[in-house]
């Protein structure tokens, strides 16, 4: 099996998977159920038995082996790594200033304590890191952009990402309930496009890419910058927007494979 048609029964089984499990949730809160999945299995079982089964039926152990060597990997110039654990607390800075001088302050610190922050920090990479960044980039990515320019592998990956996350839409107490869907998916294209930027000057790390997810989620719990209301929220959209577009004007034409870090053999029977 190609690369390129390793990701059909990828797809289906990472949104299948983790959709089974939050329904279970969406119907209890319907009552419709009197019990639900946790929905942490949609992460640690969903998309792990659809990242490795795939790898592994399609690729075989030198695929897996692909997964798990990108989980430790550390290339690319220092700055990318500084890059990764910067540039999403500038932009809610930015998006701050912005709502300060407009009147709107953010609500820093309310939804996570400053104590607290080490700790999640240190739970969010792992989770991303043995999760969604092993599977959207450490799987995915990858075998787009053997397709694709950097560019169009990133919007199409993160229109799929986005739209991954559509149940949770529709559970209580989830933070995409809280934001608007357009504005959400924006903000996903935006993330899709600077990860790939940093994935791909990172030799195709996956350690790099759960590095920024994590950041990017407890900069974003607690500044407030998406739940201190609809202003500072578009403008933190809006910065984020803006960095994806210039950053992707050094994302045109393609990745080898050996420069996105994808190095078993591409030959019959390999995904």
């Amino acid at each position: 099996m190609n690369r390129q048609r390793a990701l059909i029964p990828f797809f289906v089984l990472a949104f299948a998977l983790p959709w089974g499990v939050w329904l279970t949730t969406i119907l209890e809160q319907q009552g419709a159920l009197g019990w639900h999945v946790p929905s942490s299995l949609a992460f640690w079982l969903g998309l792990t038995v659809a990242t490795y089964g795939v790898a592994a039926l399609s690729g075989g152990w030198p695929a897996v082996r692909d997964l798990l060597v990108r989980l430790v990997r550390v290339r690319g110039p220092w700055w990318v790594w500084v890059l990764a654990a910067a540039l999403t607390p500038a932009t809610a800075t930015v998006a701050a200033l912005v709502g300060t001088l407009a009147g709107h302050p953010l609500n820093v610190g309310v939804e996570v304590a400053a104590a607290a922050l080490p700790g999640i920090l240190a739970l969010n990479l792992w989770l991303f890191l043995i999760t969604e960044e092993t599977a959207w980039r450490g799987f995915a990515l990858p075998r787009l952009q053997a397709a694709l320019s950097p560019l169009g592998a990133a919007i199409v990956l993160g229109l799929i990402w986005g739209v991954w996350h559509l149940p949770l839409f529709f559970t209580r107490a989830t933070f995409q309930a809280r934001i608007p869907f357009v504005g959400f998916m924006l903000s996903i294209l935006a993330t899709s496009v600077i990860i790939t930027w940093l994935f791909d000057r990172a030799r195709g790390s996956v350690l790099l890419a759960a590095v920024f997810h994590a950041v990017t989620d407890v900069a974003i719990a607690y500044s407030g910058a998406m739940t201190s209301g609809a202003t500072l929220f578009w403008t933190f959209v809006v910065v984020q927007c803006c960095v994806a577009i210039v950053l992707a004007a050094g994302m045109r034409g393609r990745v080898t494979a050996a420069d996105a870090g994808l190095v078993y053999p591409p030959g019959p029977g390999r995904a």
